[in-house]
């Protein structure tokens, strides 16, 4: 599925007369998925030509004037040459000048759609030959440009093997549940180079997803190649955190009554990650070979390629 969201929400932004105002939360609706709303800020304040939209005129709900790249006193010049005011820190008539009669396609909702269709085929079955390397994929962001980076790691040997690097624009931000849109098309150029002898590692969840279909499964599924998911949060699910207290100790996590993943300790001294299986593998398997490979509290491959993608990014700046 190839779907723009910088565009589609600069299609719906557009939307919005002159003389009248819209909400972080309105254009998340539209979009198919309030969860979104932040994600709109962000791509108000992050998109590049040629795509164009009026972002002074999207405030806060309720009426508050909301961010502007260019600072609030010129956002409030621009909306009071359309005839927009403010009155006590807040947009003046709010209630008659409020737009949310969108057109719209919603993107988010055809991308869940999606989602919960290839989520049908995610196996948690191990391959019948498990891959003796792992390939950690990270990601650093500037604005809508992406650097990645991927390393592949004997987990025998516990030692790089190589590593790999891309740059590519985006076409979304970060919105929660929807990871893998935002990144499988900036790590397909890695994990093609790198060919497919490897587990796929990702900073990000496998079945531990509120659709039992997070970035590791995206990716896993897509591209037909095993994958596990190893987060540094935990997005949904309980665990019981008080039985996992020394190093490789594992608790399951649990989302009505059914095992999602795995809270995992991989340092004696850090917080415990969320380990769950994203494609081609069993939850055994994806925690026995995470403390294999883990000697702080971030597994190697994905420590050091996040080491790696940052420093890419840095270059840049």
């Amino acid at each position: 599925m190839s779907i723009d969201l910088y565009q589609e929400c600069a299609d719906l932004v557009n939307q919005v007369p002159k003389g009248m105002v819209t909400t972080y939360g309105a254009v998340a609706k539209a979009l198919g998925d309030d969860i979104a709303k932040r994600a709109v800020g962000v791509m108000l304040n992050s998109y590049s030509p040629p795509i164009k939209m009026p972002c002074h005129r999207v405030v806060y709900s309720g009426g508050g004037l909301g961010g502007f790249a260019y600072g609030l006193p010129k956002k409030m010049e621009m909306l009071g040459q359309e005839g927009v005011f403010e009155k006590d820190g807040k947009i003046a008539e709010f209630e008659n000048i409020f737009f949310n009669k969108f057109k719209t396609t919603w993107p988010l909702k055809k991308a869940r759609a999606e989602q919960l269709k290839m989520a049908k085929d995610v196996s948690l079955a191990d391959p019948n030959k498990l891959p003796t390397r792992i390939l950690g994929l990270d990601a650093s962001y500037i604005g809508t440009r992406a650097f990645a980076a991927g390393i592949l790691f004997d987990i025998k040997n516990k030692k790089v093997v190589n590593t790999f690097r891309a740059g590519s624009k985006v076409n979304w931000p970060y919105v929660p549940t929807y990871l893998g849109f935002r990144e499988l098309p900036v790590f397909r150029p890695i994990i093609e180079e790198a060919g497919d002898d490897s587990i796929l590692m990702l900073d990000g969840n496998g079945i531990l997803h509120p659709f039992a279909f997070g970035i590791a499964c995206h990716i896993g599924v897509e591209l037909g190649v095993p994958a596990i998911g190893a987060a540094k949060s935990l997005l949904c699910g309980k665990a019981d955190s008080a039985a996992c207290k020394d190093f490789g100790a594992a608790t399951p996590v649990r989302l009505n009554g059914k095992q999602i993943g795995t809270e995992l300790r991989t340092s004696a001294r850090a917080k415990p990650i969320y380990v769950s299986p994203g494609h081609m593998m069993s939850m055994p398997s994806s925690v026995r070979i995470t403390v294999n490979v883990s000697r702080l509290k971030i597994p190697e491959p994905i420590r050091l390629a996040h080491i790696e993608a940052t420093a890419m990014r840095r270059a840049e700046l």
